[in-house]
């Protein structure tokens, strides 16, 4: 038994009410589902990163490889990388001019405007442009050097 001279209340139970409870479940649900966005979207941007390293990867070789193996000739070209990938490909001669007074026509060689556009996934795709300087007797050396 008690004494009367008590003065603190005693309380059944400690604990959360159903309202704390539920705002904290709620609370929980809304951030999850916001990281889960966040991921979601990091995800797509390291997947469209690794598309685009892939296509750099593919017109560098296929530019690196330009007019090495046969001379480089102007047009039009298209082609497959793979199965996800494709290229066109754009080459024109390309005029310099030159403020100093040579006469660039006298050296022998070419320069060439290459466009090349890499894409993937129908709507994705990456331009890259150079020039290519060739050697307008190369073909003649590769020819003596086969005899």
């Amino acid at each position: 038994m008690k004494g009367a001279g008590s003065s603190k209340p005693q309380h059944a139970q400690a604990g959360f009410t159903l309202i704390e409870v539920m705002a904290a479940f709620g609370m929980f649900a809304l951030l999850f589902g916001l990281m889960m966005q966040i991921l979601s979207t990091s995800m797509g941007n390291t997947r469209r990163s690794g598309d685009y390293t892939q296509a750099v990867m593919w017109a560098q070789t296929h530019l690196d490889t330009l007019g090495l193996e046969e001379m480089i000739v102007p047009g039009a070209y298209q082609g497959r990388f793979d199965d996800r990938f494709s290229w066109e490909m754009d080459i024109t001669e390309a005029q310099v001019a030159d403020e100093r007074g040579l006469d660039l026509l006298e050296l022998p060689l070419a320069l060439y405007q290459i466009t090349l556009v890499v894409q993937w996934e129908n709507d994705r795709q990456v331009v890259f442009e150079t020039m290519k300087s060739v050697d307008i007797n190369w073909e003649a050396r590769e020819r003596e050097r086969v005899r």
